[in-house]
């Protein structure tokens, strides 16, 4: 086989599809729930300490979007 780009559609047997479209909803659900989790122990909780570190993942988790994104667009 040759070195270099494949053709084909994705899916197909020349150009299987990868799970990168499956774990970008999986790291947009985590953010949303981190920021959920961040504003109710902000609010409802009054517990900065859990504000902060609940924030904190939602950063990471939205680097994590961002960088499952840029492999996806990457991949086409």
């Amino acid at each position: 086989m040759r070195r270099g780009s494949l053709k084909g559609p994705l899916g197909s047997h020349d150009r299987p599809a990868s799970a990168l479209t499956f774990r970008l909803v999986l790291a947009v659900f985590g953010a949303v729930v981190l920021l959920v989790g961040a504003v109710l122990a902000a609010v409802w909780a009054d517990s900065v300490p859990l504000a902060v570190v609940l924030g904190a993942g939602f950063l990471a988790a939205c680097l994590n979007v961002y960088w499952v994104s840029r492999r996806r667009r990457y991949e086409r």
